[in-house]
């Protein structure tokens, strides 16, 4: 009895169909000047047809290996961009609040003259309202960088932003509660420049 490779030789005029994908168009002129039969075609193309799938699945694993390969790349390339821009902002952040520190002297000038000029005779000279206008033009400026004035005045004492120099017993005040202000503090955005100076009530 002959088996199927010697048939496939006997259809073909004793040529065996070399069995890769692609053949296609050979196998349909082989039919077509009745080389071979239309059942032996068939087979060859159900062959040719699992070897294009399996070839298909390997190029859909190795398009899927390459996408997950673009997107973990994608990923850290955007979480290095935006550590890379809070490390930006967080230097400016940083260098703003050493400016500004040392700019506090000239703050506190500011407002001991103007405090001296309240109290003087010359309240309401020209000298008094230039200062003025100066000071307030650069609190605007600074205020719309972040910076704020720290204003605990009755409210819990707070370590945070508030240094404690004296303590001291009231009736109308809550224990570890602030009295008075004796030195003002500032923040910028987030950062404290220099703590409050208070007074805290502590009752015994």
């Amino acid at each position: 009895m002959k088996d199927k490779k010697e048939k496939d030789k006997e259809n073909k005029g004793g040529k065996e169909i070399k069995k890769t994908k692609g053949n296609g168009d050979y196998l349909k002129s082989l039919v077509a000047d009745g080389t071979i039969s239309q059942s032996l075609v068939s087979e060859e193309l159900i062959e040719e047809i699992e070897l294009l799938k399996k070839e298909n699945d390997d190029l859909k694993k190795t398009c899927d290996e390459y996408m997950d390969r673009i997107k973990r790349i994608q990923a850290d390339y955007e979480n290095y961009r935006k550590r890379t821009l809070r490390e930006q902002l967080e230097l400016i952040k940083r260098a703003n609040k050493d400016l500004i520190e040392k700019m506090l002297p000239v703050i506190d000038s500011f407002e001991a003259a103007l405090a001296s000029e309240e109290k003087s005779e010359k309240y309401e000279s020209v000298f008094y309202e230039g200062i003025k206008m100066i000071y307030s033009k650069l609190m605007e400026i600074l205020e719309k960088e972040g910076f704020k004035v720290i204003d605990p005045q009755g409210s819990e004492f707070d370590p945070q932003i508030c240094e404690a120099a004296i303590a001291e017993a009231s009736n109308d005040v809550k224990e570890n509660h602030i009295i008075s202000v004796l030195r003002k503090g500032y923040m910028l955005n987030d950062f404290v420049i220099r703590p409050a100076v208070v007074k805290v009530c502590v009752n015994k």
